[in-house]
């Protein structure tokens, strides 16, 4: 039923939580496992004439691959099949969602933080917004800290 299981990351333990339900699933269904980072966009200011309007950080893309071989070698030690990916984007959500769909993801799982309020006004949900649009199925895990 699931071949490809993406499992979205922030780097946060929280986000890790998903990885224990993706491991079962992928243990029970054979499936690949997909640890996705998406490393956003910083904006610089200044003057307008900057050809370049966004720069990525380079070490933290190296930080998140870094983060993500880490992880997925140690679920290569149950014997799963793990590929890792990062992905540069402003839109955190909007990466997710392209990506499992590019990539023929089955589902995706992953945690939500449970902002409530104006946190999760001001920050936003990146696991509402994956929910709300996305056309793979979610597996989402509601964990409190």
């Amino acid at each position: 039923m699931y071949k490809k299981i993406l499992v979205p990351l922030d780097g946060s333990e929280l986000a890790e939580k998903a990885l224990d339900h993706a491991e079962k699933l992928a243990e029970t269904f054979d499936a690949e496992v997909i640890l996705l980072q998406v490393v956003a966009f910083m904006p610089i200011y200044g003057a307008p004439e900057l050809v370049v309007p966004f720069v990525v950080d380079e070490k933290q893309q190296e930080a998140a691959e870094k983060y993500l071989t880490h992880l997925a070698e140690e679920l290569k030690k149950s014997g799963l099949k793990v590929t890792t990916k990062v992905k540069v984007g402003m839109q955190v959500a909007g990466e997710i969602i392209d990506f499992a769909k590019e990539s023929g993801v089955d589902l995706i799982v992953m945690c939500t933080h449970g902002r409530s309020g104006i946190t999760r006004w001001v920050l936003g949900s990146v696991a509402h917004k994956v929910l709300t649009r996305a056309e793979t199925p979610i597996l989402l895990v509601h964990l409190r800290r």
